[in-house]
């Protein structure tokens, strides 16, 4: 195990260097939080391992599995090509403005780079910084010349971005001041993947099954993706009421946990998420745990110390409160900068 998370830590494929941290990060908090951990133990009825069988004075209590959710090989070169266009811009020297970007859509191809400076220079050059100060000030961003370019399958919008006159003619400082790009997001998809991948690698198991996921995509996820992912998409129906006309909203049936037949994947006694743990956020980002009330084996709510929800026929969803990840691991709630 200790190998193979050395060789995973050194990888250069950030998802691989992730998932291996992820597992430390995993063990360090169950210790903290008064657990024992085996490491790889057994599985009942198939040769795979989970990843750690979870102990409390002496008796086992639950297994946990880690993955996490994050871009596709494909995601990767669209962000690298993304980031050549980021690039090119950053080197051009724009003495009068800062630059904002827009990629509405990346090529196949890679950018080129003499012809997108030729053609954001020559429409800087055409402005005087002053009157755009002007236009910038009394109407925003909106009021700017916006300047489309298109080739290839490439679709950019940029932008001048003003400098107060103080910053201007200065060299060495990087152009781009805004960028965005444009993309159709569905972390509950992922999520769900996620789970449905783990929810019988290992058999059915003798303990409560606990899958742990880091959601580690640029853009996250909220409590409305993961409610998608595990119960359903939301759906509304309107009906009429004699002269009245009724809205309601349902889910539909097409989550993890419950689908066209009624509950699945009910080995999975719920899934543990953090969104967006970097090494950098262990004291910023705190993991739910979040149970699956169709579940073989259901987990106490007071077996774990951390926030979690729970499905509750009154209330929906029921919350209940718990220590944060930095107070467990014994670090200042601004660390890495201000170490308790």
């Amino acid at each position: 195990k200790q190998a193979d998370l050395k060789g995973r830590f050194r990888s250069k494929d950030d998802r691989i260097h992730l998932s291996a941290f992820f597992e430390l990060y995993l063990h360090a908090l169950l210790l903290k939080a008064g657990f024992t951990v085996e490491v790889e133990p057994p599985a009942r009825d198939k040769p795979t391992r989970p990843d750690y069988k979870v102990v409390k004075n002496g008796k086992p209590i639950f297994y946990l599995e880690a993955t996490l959710v994050s871009w596709s090989d494909e995601e990767g070169s669209v962000r690298a090509r993304e980031h050549q266009v980021y690039d090119i811009l950053n080197k051009m020297n724009s003495p009068n403005f800062f630059i904002g970007i827009k990629v509405h859509s990346v090529s196949n191809v890679s950018p080129p780079a003499a012809k997108i400076r030729q053609f954001v220079k020559h429409k800087l050059d055409e402005l005087d910084p002053d009157r755009i100060m002007e236009q910038y000030n009394k109407y925003g961003i909106e009021a700017l010349p916006h300047w489309d370019w298109k080739r290839d399958g490439w679709h950019i919008t940029v932008y001048p971005i003003p400098k107060k006159p103080k910053a201007r003619g200065k060299s060495g400082v990087r152009p781009i001041g805004i960028q965005t790009c444009i993309r159709f997001i569905t972390p509950h998809v992922r999520i769900r993947e996620a789970i449905r991948d783990k929810a019988t690698k290992y058999g059915r198991l003798d303990l409560p099954y606990i899958v742990a996921i880091n959601i580690v995509d640029i853009f996250g996820a909220d409590e409305d993706d993961i409610i998608r992912a595990l119960f359903g998409e939301k759906q509304y129906t309107l009906t009429l009421c004699g002269n009245k006309k009724v809205a309601e909203i349902k889910l539909k049936p097409n989550g993890v946990w419950y689908g066209p037949n009624g509950p699945r994947n009910r080995r999975v006694s719920g899934v543990l998420i953090a969104v967006r743990l970097y090494p950098e956020r262990i004291a910023k980002v705190t993991p739910v745990l979040w149970h699956n009330p169709w579940a073989y084996y259901q987990l106490s709510p007071n077996v774990w110390p951390l926030p979690q929800l729970a499905w509750d026929p009154t209330v929906k969803l029921a919350k209940y409160s718990g220590r944060d990840a930095w107070q467990l691991l014994g670090l200042h709630p601004n660390w890495p900068n201000i170490r308790s």
